[in-house]
């Protein structure tokens, strides 16, 4: 019996003014029915662009060489007719970003219609029903058809297009980034839903992410990809466990297990840090210097029910700590955050910087925030793309009225952020750089107001493994150089393992744990700390295994 996909010799050239880039060459890659692959790399390896050739999705500037056998039939030499029919009848893809794969204007169940208006003769009744039924699928009630994407969380929409991709009962499913960017518990589902689908139906499905711990525990096979060809391939459980290629073994440090000595406050980088020096733990007992008293902040829905956002808050950042806020989306970390920076006005409650009100007036907040300054999650969003490096981290300075000289200034924020040569990146624009220089630019930014307080918020989601450590590695030395305090926000167990002193856990805008970040995590008390533990990829149980 011939594989259900079969890659041979898979070579794709892009032509971009005049010139051509080879980003895949000589792939061979093989998936039987009812198998998982997990394809790891980071962005610029090729591994999208080795999903997407499968159902010829590529721009037009793609030239694809090779074989791409489905189901025995050659892709590349299908007509479009033949090509059309194959898309989400054989083969469909669920794309890495939900919110931008979905129509923002049309409702969901709609969406989730069209490939079976499309691809199927049934009447329509019979394709309402079939909604429903693809819906309660994926865990979605049917209500939910109604609704607009804006109105889903992030699972949601990825339920949404899980169940588009396999409305037409495809044999394979392309996931393309599926997890990235949700908290580790919808992670965790999402994944187990797919797993349930490969095991019911005997469908293949080929995964594809830069996060390796995710794949050993969701696929039989991985293949690890590196400047557009494939550098290892082999069971999942061995390519993490013993990786043989310098970059998998560099993937495989980039995501820590929890409870591991070795990774404690030593985050996966080319330069490594050196050990940290034995110094007193925070007084528990002393006032943060950034710190909530029973901080509230209340919303009202689209239906006038009160929602509590943040619900009776305490919470100190001390001097010269990592403070790790944990939780899932909608926990209501980011709302604390914004209120802590006195960008969202509590409800009530309190916030203190050095023992002193956090004062409401115009001019006071723009003087605490010079000393509690904010990083954001996305540093593509948070750059003006018409501003240069110097323009975006002077900014700060000119608006605070800082004296002195300002070229100076940003040079030494760029030289703190690990941005060196530092005059080397003053007159270069933000698509110039790499995501993790942007990260830096950003946070360069930040420190050029010289302040004592940062708030990361989830400052590493979009970048990859590799840039991951070297941002937390950063974050690290500004602590031991700087005496900086921080507020780092994010879903990532892993990533507060790697660089806190301490752990908050948020749950329905509630801290329901705080504490030294071995004591929460090695031995966690509330069951929602224990549940965000168990759905990290060690701990899940691995519903892939059934049957796969």
């Amino acid at each position: 019996m011939s594989p259900l996909l079969e890659l041979r010799d898979l070579g794709v050239t892009y032509s971009t003014g005049g010139d051509e880039v080879e980003a895949v060459r000589d792939v061979n890659l093989a998936l039987e029915p009812g198998e998982t692959l997990g394809i790891a790399g980071e962005s610029g390896s090729g591994k999208s662009t080795v999903a997407l050739s499968v159902l010829r999705l590529l721009p037009k500037s793609a030239k694809v060489s090779g074989e791409i056998l489905l189901d025995g039939e050659d892709v590349t030499t299908m007509r479009w007719g033949r090509l059309r029919a194959v898309r989400w009848s054989s083969a469909s893809v669920v794309f890495q970003g939900a919110m931008h794969a979905l129509n923002p204007v049309r409702r969901v169940g709609e969406q989730i219609a069209e490939p079976i208006r499309l691809h199927t003769d049934l009447p329509e009744a019979k394709v309402r029903a079939r909604v429903t039924e693809l819906l309660d699928q994926v865990d979605l009630p049917p209500a939910k058809a109604r609704s607009y994407p804006h109105e889903l969380s992030g699972g949601q929409k990825q339920r949404v297009m899980i169940a588009m991709a396999v409305a037409c009962e495809p044999r394979l499913i392309l996931a393309d980034e599926p997890t990235t960017a949700l908290d580790v518990i919808v992670q965790a589902q999402v994944l187990a839903l797919l797993g349930e689908l490969v095991a019911e139906r005997g469908i293949g499905l080929v995964l594809i992410t830069h996060d390796l711990s995710v794949l050993a525990a969701t696929c039989r096979r991985i293949a690890v990809m590196y400047r557009g060809e494939v550098v290892e391939e082999g069971p999942g459980d061995e390519v993490m466990a013993r990786p043989r290629h310098e970059h998998t073994r560099a993937l495989a440090a980039a995501f820590p297990t929890v409870g591991d000595p070795a990774s404690r406050f030593a985050p996966a980088t080319t330069n490594p840090l050196p050990p940290e020096p034995d110094r007193a733990a925070p007084d528990a007992e002393a006032p943060g210097l950034l710190a909530a008293r029973d901080l509230k902040v209340t919303f009202r829905d689209r239906h006038g029910e009160v929602v509590h956002a943040v619900a009776g808050v305490d919470l100190d950042v001390r001097r010269d700590e990592i403070v790790a806020l944990v939780g899932q989306s909608g926990s209501g970390k980011t709302t604390l955050a914004r209120a802590l920076l006195g960008l969202q006005r509590p409800t009530a409650g309190s916030v203190f910087y050095d023992g002193r009100l956090v004062p409401t007036s115009s001019a006071g907040l723009k003087e605490y925030r010079r000393q509690a300054q904010l990083v954001l999650q996305d540093p593509t969003s948070a750059l003006n793309p018409r501003h240069t490096v110097y323009e975006a981290v002077a900014e700060g300075p000119r608006i605070h009225g800082i004296t002195g000289d300002e070229r100076s200034l940003v040079l030494e924020a760029l030289t703190a952020a690990e941005l060196r040569p530092a005059e080397t990146y003053l007159s270069r624009l933000p698509h110039e750089l790499s995501g993790g220089q942007r990260q830096r630019v950003v946070i360069a930014g930040a420190l050029a107001l010289r302040p004592s307080v940062l708030v990361a918020d989830e400052p590493v989601t979009s970048l990859d493994a590799s840039v991951r450590g070297e941002i937390l590695a950063l974050l690290l030395r500004l602590r031991r150089e700087l005496a900086l305090a921080a507020l780092v926000i994010t879903h990532d167990l892993g990533l507060a393992w790697n660089i806190a002193d301490r752990v908050a856990v948020m749950y329905r805008g509630e801290l329901v744990e705080v504490g030294p970040v071995e004591q929460v995590l090695l031995e966690p008390r509330h069951e929602y700390t224990k549940s965000l533990l168990a759905a990290l990829p060690t701990g899940m149980a691995r519903a892939f295994e059934r049957g796969v």
